[in-house]
This record gives structure tokens, sequence and C-alpha cells, in this order.
């Protein structure tokens, strides 16, 4: 069964973005866990041009859920927002 595609990136807002990809990816699975869908977006970018600043990693959710995540990620410490 292939992997479902994310939807169009104009349905989405981004929620947590990062240089370091890890703290994304911890993100991610915790809002997927909470119920909350997230993607990865510009992780391979990043890798690729060594961690700069010019590609950080972008967490997205659907823009109905944003405020849901974001409330989730500040009460972790993920954001300072």
């Amino acid at each position: 069964m292939p992997a479902a595609e994310p939807p169009d990136p104009s349905e989405l807002e981004e929620v947590f973005a990062s240089i370091d990809p890890t703290p994304v990816r911890m993100a991610h699975d915790y809002l997927n866990e909470a119920g909350i869908e997230s993607f990865v977006f510009d992780a391979g970018s990043s890798r690729m041009l060594g961690m700069t600043a010019a590609v950080p990693t972008r967490l997205m959710v659907h823009r109905d859920a944003a405020k849901d995540a974001r409330d989730r990620l500040n009460e972790l410490g993920f954001t300072d927002k």
C-alpha cells in the first residue's frame, strides 16, 4: 500500500521550525500521538546543506489544528510563542 501524500502546502500552516531536524521530528511524533496530523517539510534540504540556517526543517499541520498544535508544543517548551 503506497504512503499517502501530504496535502497541498497551501492548506497547511507552520507550527515549528528549526535548523536541527531532531526536535522537529520529536514534535512531529508528539503531535501525531496527540491525534494532530503533522508533516515534516525540508528535512532533506537541511541535511544536504549541512544544517545551515538557510533551510530550516519545518513542522506543518492543517490550518484548523494550528492553534491546538502550537499550544501543545508551547507547553512542552518546543516553541517560545
